[in-house]
């Protein structure tokens, strides 16, 4: 299909979940909707990392990525305003007519010009070109094109899962995968659907609780903004750093706060420290945690492992995130809330080491200087034993 037309295909789903609430609020017509919001999301994450990082230009690569990915932030901002005064139907009512909107709007857009020269349409690859990159030499990027794509011919699923057996491939694969390990099983995802509860149990009462959470998703869209413009300025590897070691300062800080209430202080100043940290988390999680690992998943694959690598990356994310949903509970109940927390806190400071050790800076870089940059770096790492 094209990497375009994988994220057209994804409001399919999405569409049919908003029709599902607008037809029955019956709880197997939820059940269906949400399965079918599930996939349409999971779609989502496995597909635009891929088109973006096809069209753009190498300059704005992360600034584009970061931009999509927010989209998410803001939505669900919007979405817990609106969802605070209108009903289901009418909620859903909105969803479904942007949904549609971006269905035939998205339409309209050709497909990404690596994608046309894989499938020996080198004339219309020209065109998409202009309409993407006008201020490229459009012959010039056409030629490296064909030189980095246009020689790999669309291989069937088998031949796909060989490729794994290459170390090059299995390298890139793993490092991409463990940041999304990292990340999911932190519970950045966690946190956020249980904001609400998180900040009645910190006995916060000097704003009402759904409030605060509109307002650090409204936080986490300002970070957003500023967010693309740092990715692309000083590099994946610093923000992501910054942002990992910021994150799991913040958890145990939440952890302590947890603490302190547990041993019988119940103090204004707390209630504040608590707003303040699930800011600072919402900050952290928008700057770097979020968008990054998108980025690599853009950029790291070599063009025959782009389809199978970005499957990969997704459904071991997808599973990360519920095993993580599905264990802040019982982890809680087996221990304590500060436990888990601190336990959070260890495993983004573990992140925040392997992307200081392990992570490549591809700021700036085209898709092919990448992957020429991730071969020099494994074919050095291989003769350096034999030295």
């Amino acid at each position: 299909f094209g990497s375009k037309r994988a994220v057209l295909l994804t409001s399919l789903p999405h569409c049919l979940a908003w029709t599902c609430f607008l037809v029955s609020q019956t709880v197997p017509a939820l059940y269906l909707a949400r399965l079918l919001n599930g996939c349409s999301l999971g779609m989502y994450y496995g597909t635009f990392p891929l088109y973006i990082g096809e069209i753009s230009n190498p300059r704005i690569r992360g600034t584009l990525i970061t931009f999509v990915a927010q989209g998410l932030i803001l939505g669900a901002s919007v979405g817990n305003l609106i969802g605070a005064y209108a009903s289901l139907v009418v909620f859903a009512a909105i969803a479904l007519s942007l949904s549609v909107l971006f269905f035939l709007s998205f339409m309209m857009f050709p497909d990404s010009p690596h994608y046309l020269v894989r499938e020996g349409r080198l004339a219309e690859a020209e065109l998409s070109l202009k309409f993407y990159n006008r201020q490229v030499d459009v012959q010039t990027e056409l030629e490296l094109l064909i030189n980095f794509t246009g020689h790999q011919k669309k291989l069937p699923l088998r031949e796909a899962i060989r490729l794994l057996k290459d170390p090059f491939n299995r390298k890139i694969v793993i490092l991409v995968n463990t940041f999304y390990i990292f990340t999911q099983l932190s519970g950045i995802f966690t946190i956020t659907l249980y904001m609400e509860i998180i900040l009645s149990e910190l006995r916060v009462s000097v704003i009402a609780p759904h409030l605060a959470v509109i307002a650090v998703g409204l936080i986490g869209f300002v970070t957003a903004v500023t967010s693309m413009y740092i990715n692309d300025h000083f590099g994946r590897k610093v923000v992501l750093a910054i942002s990992s070691f910021g994150l799991s300062f913040d958890l145990f800080a939440i952890g302590m706060i947890y603490w302190v209430i547990h041993h019988g202080q119940d103090h204004v100043v707390l209630q504040w420290l608590s707003i303040a940290a699930l800011l600072f988390y919402q900050i952290c999680v928008c700057i770097g945690i979020l968008p990054i690992p998108n980025c690599l998943m853009s950029e790291m694959f070599p063009p025959e492992l782009k389809e199978l690598g970005s499957f990969l990356a997704n459904v071991l994310s997808s599973l990360c995130a519920f095993i993580a949903t599905r264990t802040f509970q019982p982890m809680i109940d087996a221990t304590s809330h500060e436990f888990v927390f601190w336990f959070y806190a260890v495993l983004v400071l573990a992140l925040f080491i392997y992307a200081v050790i392990v992570m490549p800076e591809t700021k700036g870089k085209s898709l092919q200087e990448i992957q020429e940059m991730m071969m020099k770096s494994d074919t050095k790492s291989r003769s350096q034993p034999e030295n």
